[in-house]
Order: C-alpha cells, then structure tokens, then sequence
C-alpha cells in the first residue's frame, strides 16, 4: 500500500503527510521540480521526474498498483490510474471511482468548451479548511479500509 501525490499542485500536503504520519506510511511526493518544504522531510519520499508536462503523471501511473493510491486534482490521471485498478482520490477526500471518472471527465470537456468559447462555465470553489478536513478524512478511512483488507486471511 503506497500514498502517491501528484504533487505540483497540491493543496494539502502538510495534511497528508499528518495523516500518513499517524498510520506510520512514507508517502510519495511526485513533481517536475523538488519541492524543498517535502524534499527535506524525512517523513516523505520526493520523487523528481523531469520531462515534458505530463511526465509526473505517466510516472505515477506506471508505478501504482492495485491497492495503491493516487491523490490528484487532475481527472485524467484519476481515470488512468482507476482504469490500471489502483486507486485514486482528490483532494478533498472524494475517491474516483470507476462508476463516477467518466462522467467527471465528460463534464471536464464539456468545461473547456465553454471556455474556449468564451461562454459561462464553472468556476471550482477555493480550496479552504473544509476541504483540508474532507481530505483528512477520507485519507484516514481509505488507509484504515486498506489495512483491513490486507489483514483479512480466507476461511478454510
């Protein structure tokens, strides 16, 4: 079980890292350049990945597996990892799912459209203390899930 972090524009990493702390894992810190607040703390793995701009995301997704997670805000990694049957989950706490990715990207696309045709479109709310605590949350309840599916042994 490994906590990745699509890390170049996380919000939260001081919580993540509170939360893996608490359950004794190392989380994974991914990003173009080091980020010195992560790259310095012995509690977290930094991992550089130089490269064009969606490096980073092909290294997550070639590194996670099934029972790992992805932490991003970016809908297309979220449904490739999903699709490679790891987990993955933004950051306030909310998991991607197979059930609800593809409707989140199609909205996603139907977004930029308005965009580039310079119509209304949705604004995403700021990133606050709810989120922060949303994520805490759902961090802790998806390590907790994850030990207890790895402890579980099958009936004989």
């Amino acid at each position: 079980m490994t906590v990745f972090v699509d890390a170049d524009a996380c919000p939260a990493k001081d919580e993540i890292l509170l939360v893996c702390q608490r359950h004794g894992l190392v989380p994974v810190f991914v990003a173009n350049a080091p980020i010195g607040a992560i790259a310095s703390n012995a509690a977290a793995k930094m991992e550089v990945v130089p490269g064009d701009f969606d490096a980073a995301d092909n290294w997550l997704v070639e590194h996670a597996e099934a029972g790992d997670l992805i932490l991003t805000a970016d809908l297309l990694l979220a449904q490739r990892a999903v699709k490679k049957q790891a987990d993955a989950m933004n950051f306030s706490g909310q998991p991607f799912t197979d059930d609800v990715i593809h409707e989140l990207v199609a909205r996603r696309e139907i977004q930029q459209t308005l965009r580039e045709m310079s119509l209304p479109s949705h604004k995403p709310a700021p990133y606050g203390k709810q989120n922060r605590s949303l994520l805490k949350d759902g961090l802790h309840r998806w390590i907790e899930a994850r030990k207890r599916q790895t402890n579980e042994r099958p009936r004989t």
